[in-house]
């Protein structure tokens, strides 16, 4: 079978010959991969049945002076526009968004997410545009949002994506943090949380710009082709959601079903994937209501695979399963081997499985374990 249709089949919870798989890492452990191997093309190494699709940067970033010059370690002297920030390599940095550099240890992105790294420029700290403010409508109405309708920042999408199928992979665009997670980055996460509760309405005017823009996103890499779409947002954390159930449904539910509503105009057979980090049992009924195809990453030290699937794989593929705060990086090879039977067991019943680690793999996971796990999947993951 190929692998496009392998992929796709099994996500629309069809059998396949065998049960697909995924394996991401990090930047420092893709480091350590080229000492191993001599290359960085993870996905040419486990031969991954899809691709990421590019997305092409602004070709301007926006002043962020206002928000930025005077609180944040480093900003450009004089007029912004005598400066030129450069774009972060690819090689460096997720699929989406583009991240700029100021200085050596400072980025931005056009949303205006700052980040600070430390001098291994593996971990950061964010600073948030919006923080230090009481936020109004206003505030949020002067923002500047990005502009995603810009159709200079869809040219040669189809031309990419139409490579990836005749190269017989299914084409993902990666569409990062989608409505809760984007609005965080610009307010805060603690004084989101309190707009959510003490003023709705600013929260609310913050989730639907962010979700205008998502929305054209969304539509336009699904007319232009693409077969999956990668959104979420973490809401979950170690053993309940991060806010109220009924809070989510009422604030940010209707956000994210009007990006997948747009999805599915562009194209109502892409497929929509969604990730949220954590135990998000609640509102997985929601997700299959608003058009979600696949949930990812399965926490296995926070969600019941079994219990999942047997609840509703009927409607909902899974995407994950193998956990990197546990099995990967503290078991054994043999650990390994025995959590993706298990998985493959429990999840992999008549389709609707893709097995990966539940989140990139970091440099704390042993080569033996990384090769413990392609090999049991291979050796598990057969359907006869």
């Amino acid at each position: 079978m190929k692998s496009r249709e392998r992929f796709l089949l099994a996500l629309n919870r069809k059998i396949t010959d065998r049960v697909p798989f995924d394996l991401r890492m990090s930047v420092p452990t893709i480091d350590l991969y080229e000492k191993k191997m001599g290359t960085r093309e993870v996905s040419e190494f486990v031969k991954a049945d899809y691709r990421f699709s590019k997305v092409n940067p602004p070709d301007q970033l926006h002043d962020f002076s206002k928000y930025f010059k005077g609180r944040v370690p480093f900003w450009p002297e004089g007029s912004w526009n005598d400066f030129v920030p450069e774009l972060v390599p690819e090689s460096t940095q997720p699929p989406y968004p583009h991240f700029f550099i100021l200085n050596s240890s400072t980025y931005i992105n056009e949303w205006g997410e700052y980040r600070v790294f430390d001098p291994g420029g593996v971990y950061h700290r964010k600073i948030y545009p919006l923080q230090d403010i009481d936020c109004t409508i206003r505030d949020i109405e002067q923002y500047p949002f990005p502009d995603l309708s810009n159709e200079e920042r869809y040219i040669g999408i189809t031309d990419d994506i139409d490579d990836l199928h005749n190269k017989d992979l299914a084409a993902a665009v990666f569409m990062e943090m989608t409505i809760f997670e984007k609005a965080w980055r610009v307010r805060s996460m603690e004084n989101l949380l309190m707009d959510m509760l003490n003023q709705p309405e600013v929260a609310e005017c913050l989730f639907e710009n962010i979700a205008i823009r998502m929305s054209t996103f969304a539509r336009r890499y699904a007319e232009m082709g693409v077969d999956i779409l990668c959104m979420g947002d973490d809401v979950g954390a170690e053993t309940r959601m991060i806010m109220n159930p009924s809070l989510w449904r009422t604030q940010l539910k209707p956000y994210l079903k009007k990006v997948i509503a747009e999805a599915k105009l562009g194209n109502p057979n892409v497929l929509i994937y969604y990730h949220s980090d954590g135990k998000i049992d609640p509102i997985i009924p929601d997700l299959i209501e608003i058009g979600v195809d696949i949930l990812n990453p399965i926490q296995p030290e926070t969600m019941d695979i079994s219990e999942i699937k047997r609840k509703y794989g009927r409607n909902l593929s899974f995407w994950g399963g193998i956990g990197v705060q546990s099995t990967l990086p503290f078991g054994s090879p043999e650990d390994v081997d025995m959590a993706v039977k298990d998985l493959i067991e429990k999840a992999g019943e008549n389709g609707g499985l893709l097995v990966s680690p539940s989140h990139v793999v970091e440099q704390d996971v042993p080569w033996e374990n990384i090769v413990a796990f392609l090999e049991a999947v291979k050796s598990y993951g057969i359907y006869e």
